[in-house]
Formats: C-alpha cells, sequence, structure tokens
C-alpha cells in the first residue's frame, strides 16, 4: 500500500498533539512529500503485521489480534500495543498508549480496506489524545494498492527504537 499524497490529512496535528517540534514537523512533512510512505500488511483471522516504510520510517509490527503487545522503549518507557478486529482481513483498530515528549499519549488507528469503484483502498484514522492534556487530534489518510519493488529504506529512517536503521 502506498500513501494517496493528493488527499487526506497531513501528520502535523497528530505530531503536535505529541509535543514534537517545529523543525522536526518540517523535516517529516518534507520526507513525506518527497518520498513515498509505503505499508506491507498481512492480516488475518490470527495476527495482523506490518512493514512501515517511509523517509522518517522503517518499522515492523507482529500483533496477534487480542493480545496486548509490550515494548520497552530507551530510558525504560513501556509502549503498548492492542490490535483487535471485528472484521478479519478488512478493519484493525490498534490501541497504543505510549510516552510522548508531553506524557502519555493514547492512539487509535484504524485501518479498513473500502472499496470505491474499481478500486479497493486502505483508509487510514488516527485519533491521538494527550493524557495530560486531553488534547485531541484525528488525522485520515488514504493508501492505494502498490506494485512493484520496494527500495531499501533511506538511510534517515528509523526503527521501533527510534535508532537510525543499520546494515541495509
Amino acid at each position: 500500500w502506498i500513501l494517496d499524497k493528493r488527499r487526506g490529512s497531513s501528520m502535523r496535528g497528530y505530531l503536535e498533539t505529541m509535543g514534537v517540534t517545529e523543525l522536526a514537523i518540517e523535516a517529516h512533512e518534507k520526507g513525506e512529500s518527497d518520498h513515498d510512505t509505503i505499508n506491507i500488511i498481512e492480516f488475518n483471522d490470527e495476527y495482523f503485521k506490518i512493514k512501515k516504510m517511509s523517509r522518517v520510517t522503517d518499522l515492523g509490527l507482529e500483533l496477534r489480534l487480542g493480545q496486548e503487545f509490550r515494548q520497552i522503549l530507551p530510558g525504560d518507557r513501556v509502549k503498548t500495543i492492542l490490535a483487535t478486529s471485528d472484521e478479519p482481513g478488512k478493519s484493525v483498530k490498534i490501541v497504543s498508549r505510549m510516552p510522548t515528549m508531553n506524557g502519555i499519549a493514547t492512539v487509535v488507528d484504524t485501518k479498513t480496506l473500502q472499496r470505491e469503484g474499481n478500486l479497493l483502498v486502505l483508509v487510514q484514522t488516527l485519533v491521538i489524545r494527550n493524557e495530560r492534556s486531553g488534547k485531541e487530534h484525528t488525522t485520515v489518510r488514504y493508501f492505494l494498492p502498490h506494485q512493484g519493488e520496494v527500495g531499501a529504506p533511506p538511510v534517515t529512517a528509523k526503527g521501533p527504537t527510534g535508532k537510525p536503521v543499520r546494515g541495509r
């Protein structure tokens, strides 16, 4: 799946709610504008697996539906992720709780396959809520089917721990 840059929301409001600096937001926007964002997804009754690749991310994640996943981040901070689905293979809801620059945030990431004429589109709705401030933001993004080669991630891409990806 490849991000449709012609429609949907930018990540600015999401990143602002996380407390990301203006300079980092501008770099993210430029990276997303200049480079493709690709998601490779496998999804069935038992698990949801995604590989996200962009200028800023090279991240793979496999979640067993209904089972909470705990990830230890630098500084012994903990991120929890729970994926569920009422329609396996068609939609998934991923709820994450994670530390951000402004305290704990809860993110509800819903991915749904939607038919538009003869085309199947992946619609992502991200709702982030800062638990301390109560600030909330919704971002909607559209992904189109992608065929062809997926190149190596750029040297600027970061993996799940926020460290640059090495050895690729």
